[in-house]
């Protein structure tokens, strides 16, 4: 069979092209061998499509692969009833161990979420109790947001009718899908990653809360706190950014060949459903590249992302311009819901409307989106998500939310709410103390003239004087009293008008969080950051209109709909007032209150002065003339940045009394680092400890100064260093950097290895500027350390124009070291045989008859004329995985084969030192670790795979990792059962 295999590949087995070829041969030679469904479920490599993925560079093609196989396996386990297939399950769990460990090219990311799949299918079948509470999920009760949330998850056409059996497969898929973090949530990621993998009970439990009441509640030593179910499930890659130039080489691998822009292009009709997939892929291309060549750039080069792109495309599409929707948006018609979820109609020229098109603008745009994203992300699992990450802003003061700081409800607050309050209650307080001065006078009157009759009374000169004098008395004393009650009143309401205006100030402190709610936003555009330093958790206001059915609030976008929500609102409280026995006597009144701050909520000095609250309260620069430079202001009422605090999180939502603790410090280097981690989890509770040894994939809650993450203390590396009774540094030293150290040290290259490391490198070059940089480096001759190589490239590149792009080096010394980590050290031709040998025959998993048809597989391949000179650390690694496709006749198996080749690999120094994996860092694919820089002999941070073969330094934390930033600190949370949710 190999054989056969093998005539379809004309290459070299040192060819880097190679590993691939042979993975797409004996895929397609195996994939009929397998009968069962589930067999082809997890035996399918989706080769076509994760090409495209990768060349497109957008979307990860493991993500996208953990998608379509989650999906269509919670489809098969949940029946047309609804329930769970109990055969169905008993063969996805065999299957589920047979294809776990992929052989292909990197397919390492694939192993940690088959995982995940096995771990949740062997809990489901072993517990009765998960399969019980997967059951008590039902659809959502007239929740459109919900409803539609399925849809996404599932892939269902827009009209279909949810029942129970969908909400069921859309709550399995949730759970076997891999959480991975993609916007700044890392403060809900981290520990809903935990939630995911080790309280799986716990995220069935919320879900079918948010399906029956469109919100999550948690009561915490008797106060409640709730949020809605979250309004989006994020952007997912479309916000990833890059560099484009108007005059690109559309013939290089790019944007546009991703199948996901595709897609969503195909499903809103941009792009014809019934062209040939090829086809179909030349149509995107022209798009883009009609898009691009049309882009504002002065200079020609310009950062741009996918939702941009295929934002213009539609906006061509409907024959409209950015301004055109933004007017639409900005006009006065009240807030709308935030779904657009529209049929598009087939006419978008002259023949629709400007404002129809900006609505099918919007509705297509919106369908785009979610058909770009549905294809690598979860929508369920990332709404959920975002929902818990709206507990990191649990206020139950209304004092302290945004919206608070801009109203003004102080009296002294010029152009705010309160002057005008007090204003109109300080008008109405004058009158009412004009009138009881008025009835005082007369009172004072009438009081003189019944002394008077009293006094005459005494000395009338008959009877007829003195009956006068009786009706008199008795006609000004009926009058004095009906004065003397009416001053009583006037003076007891001018009593209650001098305390009106905090009389209603509370009124409006308690309904204020009855119609209004701040709530975690991912889509939020005004929040950028760098790749690997989380953005600001961004939070927008949300409009309730008093009710309880979260499918009829409302987020608010601007400052039009943030206008209309508050004229809305007091228009609301004004019903609510009247209506309550404590101000029944003032009913019109509160008419005249109520109008005059809503014609001052819809002034522009409202408006402007509540900018410049905010902006005061945050420390923000003023930005004058703001409504005329929205885009400037940082913080505004609606919608605002936080760092999203993962101690408040954790507190309501593992129902804590108190904030967790966490052991923290500052750091001046790496090994500072790497020294206080394992302190911190020998300093952790026994019982926690107990519990890592039992699991190795427990995790810890840890945070950076910017980033919350998952510590793996289970680790191999990390629990033999705080199992250790040595002297930690001593320990960390000895063990780890002093041998690490002395292997990167040793490595020297020639003039041939450094022009092989110059072919490597050309991949990371823009094209324009290859052949300079090939020039220029190929010339550096003799022979230098490895170190040396790095710092002349660096140096040289910084110096030379020639090799900048854009006022940049056309390569950091970041990827540099980079391509050293994966390279060095090199393996020459003649010793490939030797050392592939010795890694297989290491491989005690192999059978005798195994190893020695992939020994002589590797002598009969290997050495011809056209191979490469030299084999990179990682190319060894990928042909002896080739050599184990081309032996087992299979792409994926129940053995960890790629682990143990690197690690055996990394013993005997084929490849360099196995690094110290000591965190999950939450993103699509990385691990922290502590790496020995190959490029400068130091101990450094970096993002790695979890084989030690792909990475790269986090230079953007330097200054959180060698001193020079102090606050805020690192922390680790090493008291876990804090985040272990409990019964209620």
């Amino acid at each position: 069979m190999s054989d056969n295999i093998l005539s379809e590949i004309n290459l070299p087995l040192e060819d880097p092209r190679f590993y691939a070829e042979v993975h797409r041969a004996v895929y397609q030679a195996g994939k009929n061998r397998r009968r069962l469904e589930v067999d082809q479920l997890f035996g399918k490599e989706y080769t076509k499509l994760s090409q495209q993925l990768d060349i497109s560079f957008l979307q990860e093609s493991c993500s996208v692969r953990n998608q379509l196989k989650t999906r269509r396996l919670a489809r098969l386990l949940i029946n047309d009833e609804g329930f769970l297939d109990k055969k169905t399950l008993e063969e996805a769990l065999k299957a589920a161990k047979k294809f776990v460990y992929p052989l292909g090219p990197d397919r390492q990311y694939d192993a940690v979420r088959n995982e995940h799949i096995l771990k949740s299918l062997q809990y489901l079948q072993d517990n009765p109790k998960i399969e019980r509470q997967l059951l008590l999920i039902t659809r959502p009760n007239m929740h459109k947001i919900a409803e539609q949330i399925i849809r996404d998850t599932l892939q269902l056409p827009q009209k279909t009718m949810i029942t129970d059996v969908h909400a069921r497969q859309a709550a399995l898929a949730a759970w076997l899908c891999y959480l991975r973090q993609n916007v700044g949530s890392c403060f809900a990621t981290a520990p809903a990653i935990i939630v995911q993998g080790e309280q799986p009970e716990v995220l069935l439990k919320d879900i079918q809360e948010m399906f029956a009441t469109g919100r999550l509640r948690r009561v915490v030593e008797g106060e409640e706190y709730a949020v809605p179910i979250s309004y989006s499930w994020g952007a997912g890659e479309l916000r990833k950014i890059f560099l484009f130039s108007q005059n690109m080489n559309f013939d290089e691998p790019g944007i546009w060949s991703s199948p996901g822009l595709l897609r969503a292009l195909v499903n809103v009709g941009a792009i014809d459903e019934r062209l040939h997939l090829n086809d179909q892929f030349v149509v995107l291309k022209e798009l883009i590249k009609a898009v691009l060549e049309t882009w504002d750039a002065p200079g020609g080069w310009f950062y741009a992302n996918a939702e941009q792109v295929l934002e213009k495309i539609l906006l061509r599409y409907f024959e409209l311009i950015k301004e055109d929707v933004e007017e639409f948006l900005l006009r006065p018609k009240g807030i709308v819901h935030d779904s657009l979820m529209m049929h598009v109609v087939k006419e978008r020229g002259a023949s629709a409307g400007k404002s129809d098109r900006c609505r099918q603008f919007l509705s297509a745009f919106e369908q785009a989106k979610n058909h770009f994203k549905s294809l690598s992300e979860n929508a369920l699992l990332k709404t959920w998500e975002f929902t818990l990450a709206s507990f990191a802003e649990t206020k139950a003061q209304f004092t302290k939310w945004n919206l608070y700081s801009s109203l003004g409800l102080k009296p002294e607050d010029a152009g705010g709410i309160g002057p005008r309050l007090y204003e109109v209650i300080n008008r109405l307080l004058e009158e009412c103390n004009e009138k009881v001065g008025r009835y005082q006078e007369e009172y004072e009157v009438l009081y003189n003239q019944l002394q008077y009759l009293r006094r005459r009374s005494r000395s009338v000169g008959s009877e007829k004087d003195a009956q006068w004098v009786r009706i008199e008395y008795q006609s000004k004393a009926n009058e004095f009293y009906s004065i003397e009650a009416l001053r009583d009143k006037w003076h007891m309401k001018a009593r209650r008008y001098s305390q009106l205006y905090d009389v209603l100030i509370d009124w409006y402190y308690r309904l204020f969080p009855e119609y209004f709610q701040e709530v975690y936003d991912p889509d939020i555009h005004e929040v950028t950051s760098g790749p690997y330093d989380d953005s600001p958790a961004g939070f927008r206001l949300l409009y309730k209109y008093g009710r309880s059915n979260t499918s009829q609030w409302a987020l608010i976008h601007n400052h039009t709909e943030f206008i209309d929500a508050l004229v809305n609102f007091f228009t609301a409280a004004e019903r609510e007032l009247s209506a309550s026995d404590e101000m029944k006597e003032f009913e019109g009144d509160l008419a005249e209150i109520t109008t005059r701050i809503v014609t001052h909520i819809r002034s522009e000095e409202f408006l402007e002065s509540a900018f410049h609250r905010m902006a005061h309260v945050h420390g923000a620069p003023i930005v004058r003339d703001p409504l005329k430079n929205m885009e400037k202001i940082q913080k505004k009422p609606w919608v605002y940045t936080s760092g999203g605090a993962i101690t408040t999180l954790i507190s309501c939502y593992f129902r804590l009394g108190e904030k967790p603790k966490d052991l923290s410090r500052w750091v001046e280097n790496a090994m500072e680092l790497m020294i206080f981690l394992i302190d911190c989890v020998k300093e952790a509770p026994q019982q926690v400890l107990d519990e890592v040894l039992a699991e190795e994939n427990k995790s810890f809650l840890m945070h950076s100064p910017t980033h919350a993450f998952l510590l793996k203390p289970g680790f191999p590396d990390f629990r033999e260093g705080w199992k250790s009774s040595d002297y930690t540094f001593s320990w960390v030293r000895d063990r780890y950097v002093k041998p690490a150290e002395d292997f990167v040290r040793s490595i020297y290259l020639d003039d041939e290895k450094m022009k092989f490391i110059v072919d490597e490198l050309m991949e990371y070059v823009h094209p324009n500027i290859r052949p300079y940089f090939k020039q220029t480096f190929y010339a550096i001759g003799g022979s230098m350390s490895a170190q040396d190589f790095r710092y002349h490239m660096v140096d040289t590149i910084e110096v030379t124009r020639g090799l900048q792009i854009g006022g940049r080096g056309c390569i950091s010394a970041q990827q540099i070291d980079s391509v050293l980590f994966s390279t060095l050290p090199l393996t020459p031709g003649y010793q490939l045989v030797e050392r592939v040998e010795r890694i297989i025959e290491r491989l005690v998993e192999l059978t005798d008859e195994e190893k020695k048809q992939a020994i002589s597989l590797c002598e009969q391949l290997s050495g011809k004329i056209s191979a490469p000179k030299f084999v990179s650390a990682k190319g060894l690694q990928e042909i002896v995985r080739s050599l184990m496709m081309l032996v087992k006749l299979e792409t994926t198996g129940s053995v960890n084969y790629p682990k143990l080749i690197a690690e055996i690999a990394q013993q005997e120094g084929f490849a360099l030192p196995k690094p110290f994996v000591f965190a999950d860092t939450n993103w699509v694919k990385n691990y922290f670790s502590f790496v020995v820089n190959p490029g400068n002999g130091n101990l450094e941070l970096w993002r790695t795979d979890d084989l030690g073969i792909v990475g790269e330094p986090m230079s953007e934390w330097k200054g959180w990792i060698d001193g020079t930033r102090k606050k805020p600190d690192w922390g680790v949370f090493n008291r876990a059962y804090e985040y272990r949710l409990g019964p209620e």
